[in-house]
């Protein structure tokens, strides 16, 4: 019923990727605030007042 050797190796590469936590987090903000500032330039040119 339940696959233990890939519910294993999920949690073997969860643990591999603990150390780069902070370096993964750092990413995944300037990626988010990447896409938001780009929103923002889009509706700003389509003629939406920009957000202060």
């Amino acid at each position: 019923m339940y696959n233990w050797d890939l519910q294993n190796a999920i949690a073997a590469f969860v643990d591999s990727m603990r150390p780069y936590g902070p370096a993964q987090h750092e990413l995944y903000m300037h990626a988010l605030y990447t896409f938001v500032d780009m929103q923002s330039h889009l509706l700003t040119l389509l003629g939406f007042p920009p957000v202060q």
